[in-house]
């Protein structure tokens, strides 16, 4: 006799998560109100002009204190934007889709959120991406008010396409944003 239901733990996880989602009513995963008190976690953007990027491999890297002293070294993260990212993160419901460990997030319609940072870098490196980016946090700014740009491959054929969050405040992007390049 075969089972009516796939007793494997991966086929256990949608189930309950289409649960989770219909209880819910998340069928979008798109709550529309902001964060209370985001508006002071905005990120000032540098001028195209001024953007530097690094064009040497991080093996290549020998002294640590010379790459932070270097201009092409990367800014330090503020702690306080990447708290109010965790904080946009969680009140948007990301986790329901995309899982982090940093987040407490085990989410499986969308692509894990770990090592995001490296992942974008890749992927707007890719002969195949289909995006505008240039850097990774544009990128992950890219795929939150435009996902439509560039699918994941993998996911392409997902039922749950990942939903545009433009309505979001700029400094709650910038949160997010920021938050999820520290990943």
């Amino acid at each position: 006799m075969t089972p009516i239901f796939d007793p494997s733990p991966r086929a256990g996880l949608l189930f309950y998560g289409l649960i989770l989602a219909t209880v819910l009513g998340l069928t979008a995963c798109q709550p529309v109100r902001p964060v209370a008190g985001m508006a002071s976690a905005r990120v000032e953007q540098a001028a195209p002009s001024e953007v530097i990027t690094s064009t040497v491999p991080a093996a290549a890297a020998t002294d640590d204190a010379a790459a932070v002293d270097s201009p092409t070294s990367a800014p330090t993260p503020d702690p306080a934007l990447i708290e109010a990212g965790s904080a946009v993160y969680h009140a948007q419901y990301c986790g329901v889709c995309h899982a982090l460990a940093a987040a407490g997030t085990t989410g499986t319609f969308g692509p894990p959120h770990g090592g995001l940072g490296a992942t974008a870098a890749a992927r707007v490196a890719a002969p195949t991406y289909t995006g505008t980016a240039i850097t990774p946090a544009e990128y992950i700014r890219e795929s939150i008010v435009a996902p439509e740009v560039y699918i994941v491959p993998d996911y392409a054929m997902t039922s749950h396409r990942m939903p545009p969050y433009g309505h979001l405040p700029d400094a709650d992007i910038d949160a997010l944003v920021e938050f999820l390049l520290a990943q």
